[in-house]
C-alpha cells in the first residue's frame, strides 16, 4: 500500500491541510486529508480518524485540524464509494462497486494505518472512530498497532438496538434504503438528503445486519472478530444520551467484542453541556470545540 505526495491546501477552519491519496491491498485509491502540527508542538503521535457511513471526510475536517493544532499529525480519509473517493465513473460505477461494509475496515482503514506507519515509522498512533468508524477502525488486520482509541456513537446499527420510539428509523433505514438499493444499483443517498451516496453491499450489510457483527461479515467473519478480541489498546468508548443508534445496549454490544481491551465508557448529557441536542453527529460539529475537542485531545496523547 502507497500513498501519494502531498497537495497542500487550506482545510476547512483556516488550518492547512495537505490532499494524499492512499492505495489500498486491492489497488482501489482513496483520497484522504492529513494535517501537520507546528514542529515546535509536534507530540510524536499521529490520529487516524475514521468516519461514520455515509458521512464525507470533509466533515472531519476542522476536527482534524484542531488535533493538528494540539500537536497531533491527523489524516481522515473517504470510504470506498463515498465522497472523494467515489469511483471516476459516477453512479454507473458505483452500481457496479461490490464494496462490502466490512470492508471498509479491513481494505480502507488498514491502508490508512499503514499510511501512518510509513508516513512516520517513530510516531505513536492512535485512533479516533466515529459510528462505523469505531467498528471498522477495529476489523483492520494493522489495528493491533494503535495504542488508543476514541470511539463516539461506536455501533453496527443492530436494529433491535435503536432507541424507542424511532420507528421512522427502523422504515428508513432497514426497509426503504434496501429496497431503494435494489433497485437503483447503489444507494443515492445526496439525492434523497438522508447521507452520502454509498455502495449497494454497504446498505444491504446495515439494512440486514445480524446481531454478532461476524455473522454480517459472513464467511472468514470469525477469524476477523477473533482478531478484534485479542487487541489490547485503551479504548474511550463516548456516546451522547440522545443519540438514537449509540444507545447503552449498542454501545455495549460494540464493546462486547473488544474482550481484550482496556475499556473506559463516557455519557455525554446534552444538559451538561448547555446544550437542547447532540445526537449521532453532533460531536465532530465545531460548536463542540470548547467543551469537547479539547477533551478528547487530553485524552489521545496520554502514554
Amino acid at each position: 500500500m502507497t500513498g501519494s505526495a502531498p497537495a497542500s491546501r487550506q482545510a476547512a477552519g483556516g488550518a492547512p491541510g495537505d490532499d494524499v491519496t492512499i492505495t489500498c491491498a486491492d489497488g482501489f485509491v482513496l483520497s484522504a486529508r492529513a494535517f501537520a502540527p507546528a514542529p515546535e508542538t509536534d507530540l510524536g503521535m499521529t490520529a487516524v480518524i475514521t468516519t461514520a457511513t455515509g458521512a464525507k471526510a470533509s466533515y472531519y475536517w476542522r476536527y482534524g485540524a484542531f488535533l493538528a493544532g494540539r500537536g497531533f499529525r491527523a489524516i481522515v480519509a473517504d470510504y470506498r464509494g463515498v465522497g472523494r473517493s467515489a469511483p471516476a465513473g459516477g453512479t454507473r460505477a458505483l452500481r457496479r462497486m461490490r464494496t462490502r461494509w466490512h470492508e471498509w475496515g479491513t481494505l480502507d482503514i488498514d491502508a490508512v494505518i499503514d499510511w501512518a506507519q510509513r508516513d512516520g515509522p517513530d510516531r505513536t498512533i492512535v485512533g479516533v472512530g466515529h459510528s462505523f468508524g469505531g467498528l471498522g477502525i477495529c476489523v483492520a488486520p494493522r489495528a493491533a498497532s494503535v495504542t488508543r482509541l476514541l470511539t463516539v456513537g461506536a455501533q453496527h446499527a443492530h436494529w433491535r438496538d435503536y432507541a424507542a420510539g424511532h420507528p421512522r428509523t427502523l422504515l428508513r433505514w432497514h426497509v426503504a434504503m434496501p429496497a431503494i438499493a435494489s433497485v437503483a444499483g447503489y444507494f443515492p443517498g445526496k439525492r434523497l438528503g438522508w447521507l452520502e451516496d454509498i455502495p449497494r453491499g454497504v446498505a444491504f450489510d446495515w439494512a440486514r445486519g445480524r446481531s454478532d457483527f461476524a455473522d454480517t461479515i459472513g464467511p472468514g467473519g470469525a477469524a476477523v472478530m477473533e482478531r478484534v478480541a485479542a487487541l489490547k489498546f485503551d479504548v474511550l468508548a463516548v456516546a451522547a444520551t440522545d443519540d438514537p443508534f449509540a444507545t447503552e445496549p449498542a454501545t455495549e454490544r460494540f464493546l462486547s467484542y473488544l474482550s481484550s481491551a482496556r475499556v473506559s465508557r463516557r455519557e455525554l448529557v446534552p444538559a451538561d453541556l448547555g446544550v437542547s441536542e447532540i445526537g449521532h453527529l453532533g460531536v465532530f460539529h465545531e460548536r463542540f470545540r470548547e467543551p469537547l475537542w479539547g477533551r478528547s485531545a487530553d485524552w489521545l496523547a496520554q502514554r
